[in-house]
Formats: structure tokens, C-alpha cells, sequence
């Protein structure tokens, strides 16, 4: 018997191409979610058959922040762990058993490697560690664009056992990330991130 309760949540805007992929490499979570932020292609018919939770929100003014933590928000109260992934990323298999046996009481984060891009080859070139695999209470996700989870208190834990993997569209406008940057360093100044 599982010890934990897993969640995979997301946030999706004309995904379609993606879906199948996706639902493959998650499909044993406990609880599969999507908000849905105003697609016009078949992304929410294509979840709602694979029996994925999808509800359809328009965040206006957009920021990436308020509607991840709408979609966090829909997570159910019960589950233990949860991870926010984008439907252009994949979990390498076996994911859920490993989780299992890493996590422990006392986790709230996991930190795991993030194949961020592949070079011709299929081989990945840019690769981090990642941390958006966390416990579902005492989150909360944070600035415009290029957002991070913040919590007040952590118990972190990293591993080289779960691998998720990022395969973009690279046809998809990214123009309203500068606007957004905008935002961020108005809001926090001091913040060399932003």
C-alpha cells in the first residue's frame, strides 16, 4: 500500500499536441488536474476523455503565478505530495514507486533533475535540479513571470532518481514574458532574480 497520496496539477493554454504524451508519463498519479486558461483548440475535450480534472478560468491580467496557485487551489485537501507540471514536460517512468520510497514525514520539497533542453541528438544539454515537487499544504507560487513556489518553512531533499524532462514548443510566443519581467522588478525591486 502507498504511503502517500499524489497529485500532478497544471496550467494549460492550447496544449492539445501535447496531452497524450503527457497523460502517459502521469497517468498513476492518486489525482490528475488542469486549469485550463482559455484554450480555442481541443486541449480541454482531449483531457476531459482521459478523465483528467479540467476547469476553465481566464486570468485576466494574466501572470503565471495567480493561475498556478488557481490550479493549486484545486488539488484536493487529502492528497500529500504534489507536483506541477507542464504539459510540454514529462515524468521518466517508475516516478510514482520512487517518490514513494524518497519522501518522508517530515519532506515538504524534492528537488530532481530538470532536462530543461535536448541538443540534435535527443542528448540533454542544459540540465538542473528542480523543485517543484512539493507537499500540498504551506505553498504558495510567487512572481508574474518565471514563477517559484515560496514557503516559510522547508525540509528539502534532492535526488537523481526522479527525472523530468521539458519538451517546449518553440512556435509558441513568449512576447508577453517581457511585460511581465516588467512587473516583477516593479513589485520587488531588490530581487536579482528579476
Amino acid at each position: 500500500m502507498n504511503k502517500y497520496k499524489i497529485a500532478v496539477y497544471a496550467i494549460s493554454k492550447n496544449e492539445e499536441k501535447f496531452v497524450d504524451r503527457w497523460y502517459d508519463s502521469i497517468k498513476q498519479a492518486d489525482e490528475i488536474v488542469v486549469l485550463d486558461t482559455g484554450s480555442n483548440d481541443n486541449t480541454v475535450t482531449k483531457l476531459k476523455q482521459k478523465n483528467v480534472k479540467v476547469y476553465e478560468k481566464k486570468i485576466e491580467p494574466w501572470r503565471f503565478d495567480v493561475a498556478r496557485n488557481e490550479s493549486l487551489n484545486l488539488v484536493s485537501e487529502d492528497i500529500d505530495i504534489c507536483i506541477c507540471l507542464d504539459l510540454d514536460e514529462i515524468m521518466e517512468k517508475d516516478w510514482y514507486d520512487k517518490i514513494q520510497n524518497i519522501w518522508k514525514e517530515d519532506t515538504t520539497r524534492l528537488l530532481y533533475i530538470y532536462n530543461w533542453h535536448f541538443d540534435d541528438q535527443g542528448n540533454p544539454d542544459v540540465t538542473f535540479y528542480s523543485e517543484k515537487i512539493h507537499s500540498r499544504r504551506g505553498y504558495k507560487w510567487i512572481n508574474p513571470v518565471h514563477e517559484i513556489l515560496e514557503s516559510k518553512n522547508e525540509n528539502k531533499i534532492v535526488t537523481d532518481d526522479i527525472i523530468i524532462n521539458h519538451y517546449p514548443d518553440e512556435t509558441k510566443s513568449r512576447s508577453s514574458y517581457l511585460p511581465l519581467l516588467e512587473l516583477a522588478v516593479e513589485e520587488d525591486p531588490t530581487n536579482d532574480r528579476n
